[in-house]
């Protein structure tokens, strides 16, 4: 269960006294269309020029929703902010009010606690007696949802309805900006042909792994499809493409779980492995070529077969070694799986464990 600032939420009780904390919504006694009190527009207009600032600065739709929680706690008081989503791109979440030991209040991210069964409205509307609080309608290009408040059972603050339907479209903008900012951002991390990571991502993994102080095992593994070019060149650039494709699922199937692949350019592939002895490592990569030897592929009634070589390099924790010296001994393997007659797994002698590995499989595979 995962928390914004601190622990389980069974831990959250409400220990401080309640009116010391802001207090939750209720509806306007007067009628919801008429003109609310001077004081109450100056403080709904002070608040929303702040929170409008808050979430339209975040850039990850999850972002803008805790976010947004805090903000309205902050204001309001609440029991309960349930986000719910229609959008499968969107992840429905929910925020409970936490007294820690410090006796702070602070918020809790956990997973939805309410069943999306929220009736679908045009607008923002107050909730009804069972359920009193609001219902804010969020609505952007590709979808729509709504965030319902549960207020306290003590502790009452007027809403008018502008005010609503103003938190309303402050959220549905944000939250439509964010959701297009993480699609361009997922576009430009990815290879639009194998859906694989692309190179500038995993450049940017290996400067992440190279600023950790430590160094724990670690291997990678360069790809390269043999003899590419006569593919493209015998049947044309889109049995090339399909070739690529196919290998990268090929790819992606093989690895585990925290494995991570990316198309590194043309035809050549880069893994990730992270805290990978090399005898696992060989192994991931033999478990790769012998996937991609297996693919078969029919141009135009010819029936044709693709192979690939593999350089591997693994970094015990003890070897001084960063990734980028690991990167160019795992493709100077790679390298010499081609001159060893290709189709083949070669790893670089950084660990002694390669020692066992090039008696074990040295009749099959090339080695440095």
């Amino acid at each position: 269960m995962r928390t914004m600032k601190g622990g389980p939420i069974r831990e959250c009780r409400w220990e401080s006294d309640p009116a010391q904390v802001a207090p939750a919504w209720s509806l306007a006694k007067e009628d919801v269309n008429c003109t609310a009190p001077l004081e109450q527009q100056l403080a709904e207009a002070r608040f929303l020029a702040a929170f409008c600032c808050a979430v339209y600065a975040q850039r990850d739709p999850n972002t803008v929703c805790a976010t947004a929680a805090q903000w309205l706690y902050v204001y309001f008081g609440y029991r309960l902010a349930h986000f719910h989503f229609a959008n499968a791109e969107l992840e429905s979440v929910s925020f409970i009010p936490c007294t820690k030991a410090n006796e702070r209040q602070e918020l809790s991210h956990i997973p939805p606690v309410m069943p999306p069964t929220l009736k679908k409205r045009r607008l923002s509307l107050a909730g009804t007696a069972k359920e009193p609080g609001w219902d804010i309608t969020v609505r952007f290009a590709t979808g729509a949802g709504q965030l319902r408040i549960l207020k306290k059972e003590q502790g009452t603050r007027e809403a008018s309805e502008d005010f609503l339907q103003s938190i309303s479209g402050c959220l549905s903008s944000a939250l439509g900006t964010a959701l297009e900012h993480s699609r361009l951002q997922k576009l430009s991390l990815r290879d639009g042909l194998t859906g694989l990571l692309n190179r500038r991502a995993f450049e940017e993994l290996l400067d992440i792994e190279a600023e950790r102080r430590e160094l724990p095992p670690l291997s990678l593994v360069m790809i390269d499809i043999d003899d590419f070019k006569s593919i493209n060149d015998r049947f044309g650039h889109p049995a090339g493409d399909q070739v690529l494709t196919e290998v990268g699922r090929a790819i992606l199937g093989s690895l585990r779980g925290a494995d991570l692949a990316a198309r590194y350019g043309g035809e050549e592939f880069a893994v990730f492995l992270p805290g990978t002895t090399a005898k696992d490592a060989f192994s991931v990569a033999e478990r790769i070529r012998s996937r991609i030897a297996s693919l078969s592929f029919d141009f135009s009634g010819h029936r044709s077969k693709v192979t690939a070589s593999l350089g591997v390099a693994n970094r015990h924790g003890k070897d001084n070694c960063g990734v980028r010296c690991l990167l160019k001994l795992a493709d100077e393997a790679l390298f010499q799986a081609k001159r060893s007659g290709k189709n083949r797994v070669s790893i670089h002698a950084v660990s002694p464990a390669v020692t066992s590995l090039r008696r074990l499989h040295g009749a099959q595979n090339a080695f440095l």
